[in-house]
């Protein structure tokens, strides 16, 4: 029986997000991804082939973006995959991510329009489309992923996407295979004032707890005068996430609760300012 789509995303970031999958069903199938120990429906695969496209190429950006081609370990990043041929309508695809030992790294979930999850044959976790998407020249797939803990190493893309003519065979198809490698990067970390600078700070004593948060924390701050107040959610890359609490605050003790509940699991910075003077702290959620 002759299948009608395949596509494949082979993706690899040196701790391997690994994956570049031809898909041989017309609702994706799994373990075709060109990765290490897989074939793509076209290298081996006998099936899609003869297609052609002056332009074609597979992307794969992220949100947070993969900034210096480098990931942050616990971060969750909304990952898309765009498979582009002129002259195509009708597309598919297949992911894996793997480190260099050749096996799964951070966790693929949460599968967005148009994707599914499924494990390979080599136990390899795969997101892959659930049926060809109809668009003109190009079309993207997205999944999350939660990249893994810090000390987990490099990983790679390997990709592979299929666009298809939809004439009922595997002829006039063009897979479209990728590579791309990123890096574990170290999140930043605030900057220490001096002595001199923390006796002149308006704010004082910050502490987070608990920290890591589950969802709800509460921060502590000392203030030495009157003051307008904000508490800002900061992501790795300087973005402000949400606003926390604001307000005029009096010279002493304070202490606000932080809703957490809504955000992904990853690594922030809570910014508080004081007029001109700001201070921040490092927040990890594992909710």
């Amino acid at each position: 029986m002759k299948r009608n789509f395949t596509y494949a995303v082979l993706f690899f970031v040196t701790l391997a997000l690994s994956s570049s999958y031809i898909i041989k069903d017309s609702n994706g199938k799994a373990g075709y991804t060109g990765s290490p120990g897989e074939q793509t429906c076209s290298g081996g695969g006998g099936c899609h082939s003869g297609g052609s496209s002056p332009s074609k190429s597979v992307t794969i950006t992220s949100t947070p973006s993969f900034s210096l081609n480098k990931y942050y370990p616990d971060t969750v990043y909304t990952v898309s995959v765009t498979v582009i041929a002129s002259g195509f309508s009708h597309f598919g695809f297949g992911a894996e991510i793997i480190d260099v030992s050749g096996v799964n790294t951070g966790t693929m979930q949460l599968p967005g329009s148009g994707v599914k999850m499924l494990n390979a044959f080599n136990s390899r976790r795969n997101a892959t489309h659930t049926a060809p998407k109809v668009s003109t020249g190009q079309a993207t797939f997205t999944f999350k992923w939660i990249a893994p803990p810090l000390g987990s190493g490099d990983a790679i893309f390997y990709a592979c996407g299929n666009a298809v003519n939809g004439n009922g065979n595997t002829t006039g198809d063009l897979p479209i295979p990728y590579s791309y490698t990123i890096t574990e990067g170290v999140a930043p970390t605030p900057t220490i004032n001096t002595v001199e600078e923390i006796n002149n700070n308006v704010i004082s004593k910050v502490m987070i707890f608990p920290n890591p948060s589950n969802g709800l924390s509460t921060i502590s701050y000392n203030l030495k005068e009157t003051k307008t107040m904000k508490v800002e959610l900061i992501d790795i890359g300087g973005k402000k996430v949400k606003d926390l609490a604001s307000g005029i605050q009096y010279a002493g003790e304070h202490s606000e609760a932080l809703n957490l509940q809504d955000v992904p699991k990853g690594v922030y910075f809570v910014k508080i300012l004081a007029n001109e003077q700001k201070i921040s702290q490092k927040l990890i959620t594992v909710n």
